[in-house]
C-alpha cells in the first residue's frame, strides 16, 4: 500500500511537472502571438483575426493548468503574517489544514467544470469571432487545472503528514513573499564634505 502511495505520488508530480512546462512554453507562444499581432497590424497594416484570442486561450492554459506546478514548488502567494509568530509545529499544522480546504476549494471547481466542458463538446460550441475556435478547448482548461491541482495538494498533504510524523520540519519560519529573492542592502553613502577649506 505505501509502495502504490508512493508511485502515485511520483506520477502526480511527474505529470505537475510536465504541465508545468507546458504552461511556461504557452507564456512564450502568447507573448510571441502578441508580439507579431503588433508587428501586423501596425506595421503591415493587415487586420488580425485569430491572435488575441489565440493568446487569450493560451494565458487561460497558464493560469489553470500551471497552477498545480507552483503549488508542487511552493510558490503561491501566501499571507504570513500569523503563522511567522507560530511554533514549528503549530504552523505545520496550519498549513496543512489551509492545504486541506484549497484542495476541498479545487475539488468542488474541477467537479462543476468538467460538466461545463462536457456540455461545451457536446453542443460544438464556437466562438462567435470570425476565428471561431471550438470552445470545449479554453473550457478544458479549468477542470483539467483544478483536477491537476486537486491532485498535487493531496500529494503536498500527505508529504507534510509524514515529515511532522517524523519531525523533520524547520524550526525557523520562512518568510513566503521573500523565498527566492536576495535583498543586497547598499551602505549608505556618507556625505563627507568636498573640496578643501581655505
Amino acid at each position: 500500500m505505501i509502495r502504490l502511495g508512493r508511485i502515485l505520488i511520483r506520477l502526480i508530480d511527474g505529470l505537475t511537472k510536465l504541465t508545468g512546462w507546458i504552461a511556461a512554453l504557452c507564456l512564450v507562444c502568447a507573448a510571441l502571438i502578441v508580439t507579431e499581432a503588433v508587428i501586423v497590424r501596425k506595421v503591415l497594416g493587415v487586420s488580425t483575426i485569430w491572435q488575441i484570442e489565440a493568446s487569450v486561450f493560451l494565458l487561460i492554459f497558464v493560469v489553470f493548468v500551471g497552477a498545480p506546478f507552483v503549488q508542487k514548488n511552493e510558490h503561491h502567494l501566501n499571507v504570513d503574517l500569523v503563522i511567522i509568530h507560530l511554533t514549528p509545529r503549530a504552523r505545520e499544522i496550519t498549513l496543512i489544514v489551509v492545504s486541506i480546504v484549497s484542495c476541498l476549494l479545487a475539488a468542488i471547481l474541477a467537479w462543476y467544470a468538467w460538466p461545463m466542458w462536457w456540455e461545451s463538446v457536446v453542443g460544438n460550441e464556437h466562438s462567435e469571432s470570425l476565428w471561431g475556435p471550438p470552445l470545449w478547448i479554453p473550457y478544458l482548461f479549468l477542470p483539467l487545472g483544478m483536477t491537476l491541482l486537486f491532485l498535487q495538494y493531496i500529494a503536498y498533504i500527505l508529504d507534510k503528514i509524514v515529515k511532522l510524523k517524523k519531525g523533520e520540519f524547520s524550526e525557523e519560519a520562512e518568510r513566503f513573499e521573500l523565498k527566492d529573492i536576495e535583498l543586497h542592502r547598499t551602505k549608505p553613502v556618507s556625505k563627507g564634505k568636498t573640496g578643501s577649506q581655505r
